[in-house]
This record gives C-alpha cells, structure tokens and sequence, in this order.
C-alpha cells in the first residue's frame, strides 16, 4: 500500500511541476510505431507472446537437449541411495566405486543394466558385493585406525 501512495504522490507532484505538461507536448518518433500498437493490443501480446515463448524454449531444447547422466553417474547415485538404507555414507561410497571400477574393469556394466537374470550372473555379482563390501570394511579400518 505504500507503493501506492508514493506513486499518487509522485504523481501529484510531476502535474503541480509542470513535467507532466511538457511530457505531453513531446511527439514521440517512428520507432515508437510499434510500442504504440503493442499498447494497443495488449490482451493480444499477453495471449500471443506466451506460447511463442514456450514453443521456441520447446524447440531450442530439442536442438540443445539437456545433458544426459552416464550409467556410471547413475549407478553410484542408485548404488549410494541404496547402500545408504543399511549403511553409512563412507562405506557406502567406497563400495560402490568398488563395483563401479569392478564392472567397468570387467565391461560387464552393461549386462548389468540389462538385467541379467542367469544364475552363473547373479552369483558373479554376489562375489562382487562380497568383494567389495570386504575392500570397504578394509579401507574404512585402516582410516580409522589412523
């Protein structure tokens, strides 16, 4: 509200100086032409410019699409979140670069996320877990110990 009033004032005090008057008396040039039909239609603008705006963003990101993550960006988010539910946050990121550098080491990283369900796989994978579980119970040991 008290926008308001200051710009009443304002007002009030650019008529009793005169600016008002001699603002009046400016004739604006040609390149105002098209201010002064915008002003015009301004609902038209409003409604028109809106989805412009958006189909052209619409369009620039199909052009510049957004980055996408690696598999190896989104296997340690999804390994931490996991790991997390039953361990710390140090354990947890020492394991799961383990499996990370393991599988890539290995180029099985794409077979995981296929979803492999051979028996031969997933016993391969629990012999990682246990790997890398020891290698990060190790790593963590021996900082701690320091």
């Amino acid at each position: 509200f008290g926008a308001v009033l200051v710009g009443i004032a304002a007002a009030k005090l650019a008529f009793a100086s005169g600016v008002l008057t001699r603002l009046a008396s400016l004739t604006p040039g040609r390149w105002t032409d098209p201010l002064v039909f915008i002003g015009r239609h301004s609902l038209a603008f409003y409604l028109i410019h809106q989805p412009v705006l958006i189909g052209s963003v619409w369009l620039l990101s199909q052009v510049v699409p957004a980055p996408v993550e690696t598999r190896q960006v989104t296997f340690l988010k999804e390994c931490q979140t996991s790991c997390e539910q039953s361990r710390d946050t140090d354990f947890c990121s020492s394991y799961c670069v383990c499996m990370l550098d393991t599988l890539e080491g290995e180029a099985t990283l794409d077979r995981l996320y296929r979803n492999d369900q051979a028996a031969e796989w997933k016993a391969h994978l629990d012999e990682l877990a246990g790997a890398c579980t020891a290698k990060a119970d190790s790593t963590l040991m021996e900082g701690g110990a320091q």
